[in-house]
Protein backbone atom coordinates (compact mmCIF):
# COMPACT_ATOMS: atom_id res chain seq x y z
CA UNK A 1 0.00 0.00 0.00
CA UNK A 2 1.48 3.35 -0.63
CA UNK A 3 0.43 6.44 1.05
CA UNK A 4 -0.78 9.07 0.07
CA UNK A 5 -0.84 12.88 2.03
CA UNK A 6 -2.07 14.17 4.65
CA UNK A 7 -2.23 10.90 6.30
CA UNK A 8 -6.22 10.65 7.74
CA UNK A 9 -7.66 10.10 11.00
CA UNK A 10 -7.98 6.87 10.76
CA UNK A 11 -4.51 5.89 9.27
CA UNK A 12 -2.49 7.95 12.00
CA UNK A 13 -4.23 9.20 15.34
CA UNK A 14 -6.57 6.40 15.51
CA UNK A 15 -3.92 3.98 15.40
CA UNK A 16 -0.92 5.39 17.28
CA UNK A 17 -2.89 5.02 20.93
CA UNK A 18 -2.51 8.44 21.69
CA UNK A 19 -2.46 9.66 25.71
CA UNK A 20 -1.94 13.30 25.47
CA UNK A 21 -1.90 15.75 23.18
CA UNK A 22 -3.45 19.30 24.44
CA UNK A 23 -3.43 21.86 22.01
CA UNK A 24 -1.96 25.09 22.72
CA UNK A 25 -1.53 28.47 20.33
CA UNK A 26 1.68 28.99 19.29
CA UNK A 27 2.05 32.81 18.66
CA UNK A 28 4.94 34.67 17.06
CA UNK A 29 4.84 38.15 18.85
CA UNK A 30 7.72 40.52 19.13
CA UNK A 31 8.10 43.26 22.46
CA UNK A 32 9.80 46.54 22.85
CA UNK A 33 9.94 48.12 25.94
CA UNK A 34 9.68 52.30 25.97
CA UNK A 35 11.44 54.69 28.18
CA UNK A 36 8.33 55.20 29.48
CA UNK A 37 8.20 51.67 30.93
CA UNK A 38 5.77 50.97 28.84
CA UNK A 39 5.54 47.87 26.87
CA UNK A 40 4.76 47.59 23.40
CA UNK A 41 3.67 43.90 21.05
CA UNK A 42 3.25 42.90 18.10
CA UNK A 43 1.95 40.11 16.10
CA UNK A 44 4.30 38.79 13.66
CA UNK A 45 2.91 36.21 11.75
CA UNK A 46 -0.97 34.18 12.98
CA UNK A 47 -0.42 31.96 15.51
CA UNK A 48 -0.74 28.12 14.74
CA UNK A 49 -1.80 25.73 16.98
CA UNK A 50 0.57 23.17 18.85
CA UNK A 51 0.59 19.96 20.76
CA UNK A 52 3.29 18.20 22.76
CA UNK A 53 1.99 14.67 22.15
CA UNK A 54 2.58 11.84 23.94
CA UNK A 55 1.64 7.85 23.33
CA UNK A 56 0.76 5.43 25.93
CA UNK A 57 3.27 2.83 26.46
CA UNK A 58 4.08 0.43 23.92
CA UNK A 59 5.51 -2.60 24.13
CA UNK A 60 8.73 -3.20 22.19
CA UNK A 61 7.10 -4.59 19.02
CA UNK A 62 4.10 -2.45 18.62
CA UNK A 63 6.33 0.49 19.61
CA UNK A 64 7.86 -0.42 16.76
CA UNK A 65 4.99 -0.51 14.39
CA UNK A 66 4.17 2.95 15.78
CA UNK A 67 7.63 4.27 15.20
CA UNK A 68 7.84 2.60 11.23
CA UNK A 69 4.15 4.53 11.24
CA UNK A 70 5.40 8.31 12.17
CA UNK A 71 8.88 7.42 9.84
CA UNK A 72 6.29 7.64 6.57
CA UNK A 73 5.89 11.59 7.30
CA UNK A 74 9.74 11.68 6.67
CA UNK A 75 10.19 13.76 9.58
CA UNK A 76 8.71 16.97 8.78
CA UNK A 77 8.03 16.60 5.62
CA UNK A 78 4.84 15.24 5.26
CA UNK A 79 1.56 16.23 7.31
CA UNK A 80 -1.20 14.03 9.14
CA UNK A 81 -5.02 15.15 10.36
CA UNK A 82 -4.86 15.48 13.88
CA UNK A 83 -7.18 16.46 16.71
CA UNK A 84 -7.43 17.85 20.37
CA UNK A 85 -8.59 14.68 22.41
CA UNK A 86 -10.04 16.74 25.09
CA UNK A 87 -12.21 18.58 22.09
CA UNK A 88 -13.23 15.29 20.33
CA UNK A 89 -16.87 16.04 20.63
CA UNK A 90 -18.78 19.48 21.61
CA UNK A 91 -19.40 19.70 25.39
CA UNK A 92 -22.84 18.57 25.61
CA UNK A 93 -22.55 16.15 22.86
CA UNK A 94 -19.98 14.05 24.07
CA UNK A 95 -20.73 10.83 21.34
CA UNK A 96 -21.46 12.86 18.65
CA UNK A 97 -25.49 11.55 19.00
CA UNK A 98 -27.30 14.54 18.85
CA UNK A 99 -25.09 16.44 15.99
CA UNK A 100 -26.02 12.68 14.06
CA UNK A 101 -25.06 13.01 10.21
CA UNK A 102 -26.27 16.42 9.81
CA UNK A 103 -23.46 18.56 7.87
CA UNK A 104 -23.35 22.25 9.35
CA UNK A 105 -21.44 25.22 7.50
CA UNK A 106 -20.99 28.70 7.86
CA UNK A 107 -23.79 30.89 7.18
CA UNK A 108 -21.97 34.15 7.20
CA UNK A 109 -18.49 35.75 8.91
CA UNK A 110 -18.30 38.73 11.32
CA UNK A 111 -16.57 41.96 9.92
CA UNK A 112 -14.47 41.43 12.80
CA UNK A 113 -12.63 38.66 11.83
CA UNK A 114 -12.86 36.55 15.00
CA UNK A 115 -16.62 35.91 14.73
CA UNK A 116 -18.94 33.54 12.61
CA UNK A 117 -22.52 32.03 12.03
CA UNK A 118 -23.40 28.54 11.82
CA UNK A 119 -26.39 26.80 10.11
CA UNK A 120 -27.81 23.31 9.56
CA UNK A 121 -27.27 22.18 12.85
CA UNK A 122 -30.09 20.57 14.97
CA UNK A 123 -32.82 23.32 16.89
CA UNK A 124 -31.35 24.24 20.27
CA UNK A 125 -27.39 22.46 19.21
CA UNK A 126 -25.41 23.94 22.32
CA UNK A 127 -21.67 24.66 22.16
CA UNK A 128 -19.79 25.49 25.26
CA UNK A 129 -16.99 27.51 25.67
CA UNK A 130 -13.89 25.95 24.40
CA UNK A 131 -15.13 23.44 22.28
CA UNK A 132 -13.41 23.43 19.42
CA UNK A 133 -14.44 23.50 15.38
CA UNK A 134 -12.91 23.41 11.99
CA UNK A 135 -13.49 24.98 8.58
CA UNK A 136 -12.68 23.38 5.51
CA UNK A 137 -12.55 25.76 2.53
CA UNK A 138 -10.48 26.65 -1.17
CA UNK A 139 -9.56 23.66 -3.22
CA UNK A 140 -6.40 22.46 -4.94
CA UNK A 141 -5.30 22.28 -2.38
CA UNK A 142 -7.85 22.28 0.33
CA UNK A 143 -7.24 24.53 3.16
CA UNK A 144 -8.67 23.84 7.02
CA UNK A 145 -8.57 26.19 9.95
CA UNK A 146 -8.75 24.98 14.20
CA UNK A 147 -11.29 27.35 16.09
CA UNK A 148 -11.63 27.59 19.89
CA UNK A 149 -15.30 28.82 20.82
CA UNK A 150 -14.93 31.97 23.00
CA UNK A 151 -18.36 31.99 24.08
CA UNK A 152 -21.49 29.47 24.20
CA UNK A 153 -23.82 29.36 21.83
CA UNK A 154 -26.97 27.85 20.62
CA UNK A 155 -28.87 26.79 17.61
CA UNK A 156 -32.35 28.99 17.18
CA UNK A 157 -35.16 27.14 15.66
CA UNK A 158 -34.26 26.77 12.33
CA UNK A 159 -30.66 25.56 13.13
CA UNK A 160 -28.75 28.70 12.60
CA UNK A 161 -26.60 30.01 15.86
CA UNK A 162 -26.28 34.11 16.37
CA UNK A 163 -22.86 35.18 15.61
CA UNK A 164 -20.02 33.71 18.39
CA UNK A 165 -16.88 34.61 18.94
CA UNK A 166 -13.80 32.20 19.32
CA UNK A 167 -10.04 32.19 18.19
CA UNK A 168 -7.57 32.11 16.49
CA UNK A 169 -9.10 34.84 14.30
CA UNK A 170 -9.74 33.68 10.52
CA UNK A 171 -7.16 33.32 7.77
CA UNK A 172 -8.21 35.19 4.03
CA UNK A 173 -10.23 32.68 1.96
CA UNK A 174 -12.75 31.51 4.65
CA UNK A 175 -16.40 32.12 2.87
CA UNK A 176 -20.15 31.55 3.68
CA UNK A 177 -20.71 27.85 2.91
CA UNK A 178 -17.58 26.68 4.15
CA UNK A 179 -17.95 23.11 6.12
CA UNK A 180 -17.60 22.81 9.53
CA UNK A 181 -16.41 20.03 11.48
CA UNK A 182 -17.45 19.47 15.19
CA UNK A 183 -16.72 15.91 15.72
CA UNK A 184 -12.87 15.38 16.22
CA UNK A 185 -12.49 18.71 14.70
CA UNK A 186 -9.00 18.12 12.97
CA UNK A 187 -6.08 19.89 11.04
CA UNK A 188 -3.41 19.24 9.38
CA UNK A 189 -0.10 18.86 11.47
CA UNK A 190 3.31 17.99 11.20
CA UNK A 191 5.82 16.81 13.51
CA UNK A 192 8.30 19.49 14.87
CA UNK A 193 12.05 19.17 13.76
CA UNK A 194 13.88 17.45 16.19
CA UNK A 195 11.54 16.42 18.54
CA UNK A 196 10.74 13.28 17.60
CA UNK A 197 11.87 11.06 21.11
CA UNK A 198 11.92 7.32 21.53
CA UNK A 199 12.79 5.78 25.08
CA UNK A 200 14.91 2.85 25.64
CA UNK A 201 12.49 -0.40 26.80
CA UNK A 202 11.90 -0.33 29.94
CA UNK A 203 11.97 -3.83 32.74
CA UNK A 204 8.49 -4.21 31.29
CA UNK A 205 9.66 -4.36 27.72
CA UNK A 206 7.41 -1.16 26.99
CA UNK A 207 8.87 2.21 25.11
CA UNK A 208 7.84 5.32 25.53
CA UNK A 209 7.15 7.92 22.62
CA UNK A 210 6.26 11.77 22.16
CA UNK A 211 6.52 14.25 19.70
CA UNK A 212 6.06 17.69 18.95
CA UNK A 213 3.11 18.78 16.02
CA UNK A 214 2.57 22.31 14.80
CA UNK A 215 0.16 23.27 12.71
CA UNK A 216 0.23 23.72 8.76
CA UNK A 217 -2.85 25.12 6.77
CA UNK A 218 -2.24 23.22 3.70
CA UNK A 219 -1.49 19.92 3.38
Amino acid sequence: MAYSFPLSLAEFQDIINVAAAPFRLQRSEEYSGLSSGQILADEMAPPLWSAPVRLFPAFHDDGLETQALIDTLDGSMQSFLFYDPRSAFPRHDPDGTLLGAVAPTVHSLGADNKSIRIEGLPAGYRLSRGDMFALRYGADPERRSLHRLSVPVEAGGTGQTPLFEFRPHLETGAAAGAAVELIKPAAYMRIMPGSLSVSEADDFGTVSIAFTAIQRLVP
